[in-house]
């Protein structure tokens, strides 16, 4: 789904709160994402609430809007469902709305919710045990900045937005790539360690507002940020606490 713009946010033990707590799977209860249904990237979530302990959320897509809400439509019923090798515990949706997104990206799907108590475990070689992560890939935040996006873009005939990359904290005053030196950092009063370059898969070559995918964004990458098989932009951080990050905290790099 579409990025949502925040001018703050509460960082918990999953990361962002509420971020990539959400997931729609496929009739096997696998995972679905751009990568597999470029569709997706027309969907975005358009409005998030929490009335009385309750999320909320607003998902557009298709010229049309559903709300969801925890409360209502989210009876206790969970499925196992897979991330990756992972297998979670989620609760699924009801039928409506899952028949409504089903029919807003042409693939019979449900969307599912990670619980507060739900406990996903971050790989062990990059986190102390009981670390915990929410349906994102691997890790609870994604960090980039803009000087390596612009130094990125030099590369490339026709530019592209860090929308791209999904990141969920976005740094501006670093010099290109600094970011791959970085072992802690401090974001306002909070502090991250950065404990894994993020290997990148096709999903930067989908244009979010076409779902067409351009590959010349992939080989862009692997001329320039190639290490052995593998190609890397941002670093994956994880929170040493809980906490707030504003749009404008200062950066300081700590390691």
């Amino acid at each position: 789904m579409g990025q949502v713009v925040l001018s703050e946010a509460i960082i918990d033990r999953f990361g962002i709160q509420m971020d990539r707590r959400w997931m729609v799977v496929d009739e096997k209860n696998r995972f679905l994402t751009q990568r597999k249904v470029a569709k997706m990237t027309a969907m975005s979530v358009v409005e998030k609430t929490c009335i009385a302990g309750q999320w909320e959320l607003e998902i557009s897509a298709g010229g049309s809007a559903q709300t969801v809400s925890l409360s209502t439509h989210f009876s206790g019923e969970t499925i196992s469902v897979s991330v990756w090798k992972d297998q979670c515990e989620a609760l699924v949706a009801s039928n409506d709305i899952n028949q409504w997104l089903s029919e807003k990206i042409g693939i019979n799907c449900r969307l599912v919710f990670m619980a507060d108590d739900y406990h996903r475990e971050v790989d062990p070689d990059y986190a102390m045990a009981g670390e915990t992560v929410s349906f994102a890939d691997g890790f609870p935040l994604l960090l980039t900045t803009q000087a390596s996006l612009e130094s990125f873009n030099t590369h490339l005939q026709r530019p592209i937005k860090m929308v791209r990359f999904r990141p969920n904290i976005v740094l501006s005053g670093s010099s290109p790539y600094e970011e791959d030196k970085w072992k802690r950092i401090r974001v306002g009063n909070m502090e991250f360690s950065v404990v894994k370059p993020c290997s990148r898969c096709v999903m930067p070559t989908i244009n979010p507002q076409t779902s067409a995918r351009e590959p010349e964004v992939f080989k862009a990458l692997k001329a320039h940020r190639a290490v052995g098989r593998d190609v890397f932009f941002g670093q994956n951080i994880m929170p040493l606490s809980e906490g707030v990050v504003r749009i404008g905290d200062k950066v300081e790099v700590l390691e």
